[in-house]
């Protein structure tokens, strides 16, 4: 190698991730704090930058292998997976329930995939078939449409879990594949994930398939999947030379798709609407999502911040209400420091909560 060669080598390694010198100080700090103020028996923090861990940390008892249950961070790897059906041509986002359930009661017809992943359905939240592990995905499927809608579609957001369950069913009629053989083909296996599968609870080792995977909350996962599955959407759909979504459908994942509807059940009211499985955290003045996330109720909070250019995870196992105050005040230090503690550029980002919407009739 030449000296003009080394010097073209030098000159990109310094605007590569891996050679900045961040100061994530305070980063640390917080998290120590939380640790001991929750308290937290473990946890860990992975943030990605052009596919470098620039941020890297276990603490308490938690290390690499650690494998936890994480509950609603479950929709982003459910929602990549109906993106790449559609990517594929194999599904729409304007399909309906009647056209993969013929037999479908008249007022569920109608219902779309896109409702059905933004929580718009009119459908009740939860049932009990979601957890019966003893059922399969077709009944338990087949059980929800048969109770009454209660309201008409697109005309409430009621965050639960009912609606996705009915959306992985057709994920599997429109395939052919159980909803484990779509995951493995189009999500894990592009993304190297080795630790991540529907069996909730289970403490088995390798991947456990499951008849009645819970698709709005039934994964485990460890911090490096999670935070692959970030990075990738960071890069709009890419990950390495592997191009895993196509970035309009990425787009479209973090788009608001519920119409701004009015709410009747919604954990974080003070986002920016809801796309498919992912809450909006921040937008800029076109609309147009700047920070995503997936928080789940055991606590871990995978993100994406598109001003800072990062994919990150909290890995976790606690409740989403002690969470949530680290996070809020995790995101924009992590923030600060990917930009340089430039005051007037971090100060442009912060999250600006929206009005608080009424609720529904």
């Amino acid at each position: 190698m030449n000296l003009g060669q080394l010097g073209v080598l030098l000159a990109l390694c310094a605007g590569s991730a891996s050679a900045q010198n961040w100061d994530f100080s305070e980063t640390t700090t917080m998290m120590q704090q939380a640790l001991s103020s929750v308290p937290l028996n473990g946890a860990t923090l992975v943030v990605m930058k052009d596919e470098v861990p620039i941020y890297s940390e276990y603490f308490g008892n938690h290390q690499a292998s650690t494998r936890e249950p994480i509950a609603s961070a479950s929709k982003w790897l459910s929602a990549a997976t109906i993106a790449a059906l559609i990517d594929a041509g194999q599904m729409r986002m304007d399909d309906t329930v009647g056209m993969y359930f013929p037999g479908a009661p008249a007022d569920k017809a109608a219902i779309t995939l896109r409702q059905l992943f933004s929580h718009t359905s009119g459908l009740r939240a939860q049932s009990a078939c979601l957890g019966d592990t003893g059922s399969t995905l077709a009944a338990c499927a087949a059980q929800l449409l048969a109770e009454p809608l209660l309201r008409a579609p697109g005309s409430c957001f009621n965050y639960g879990g009912n609606s996705m369950q009915i959306a992985g069913r057709m994920a599997e009629l429109a395939t052919g594949l159980s909803w484990d053989q779509i995951f493995i083909a189009r999500i894990a296996t592009p993304l190297g994930l080795i630790q991540t599968d529907y069996a909730m609870f289970s403490t088995q080792p390798g991947y456990v398939l499951s008849s009645n995977p819970r698709i709005a909350g039934g994964a485990r996962s460890s911090a490096v999947d999670l935070a692959r599955l970030a990075q990738m959407l960071a890069q709009n759909g890419r990950l390495g030379a592997t191009v895993v979504l196509q970035p309009a459908t990425v787009a479209a994942m973090f788009a608001d798709q519920t119409g701004r509807a009015n709410y009747a059940s919604n954990p974080e009211p003070s986002s920016f609407g809801h796309g498919l499985g992912t809450w909006r955290n921040r937008v800029d003045w076109t609309d147009r999502a700047r920070e995503v996330a997936s928080p789940g109720a055991f606590g871990t909070w995978p993100w994406v911040d598109y001003d800072a250019g990062i994919g990150a995870v909290l890995f976790v196992r606690n409740t989403l209400a002690n969470v949530r105050p680290i996070v809020r005040d995790l995101t924009p230090a992590m923030r600060r420091a990917v930009l340089f503690n430039d005051p007037i550029i971090s100060a442009n980002f912060e999250f600006t909560p929206p009005p608080p919407q009424a609720g529904c009739a």
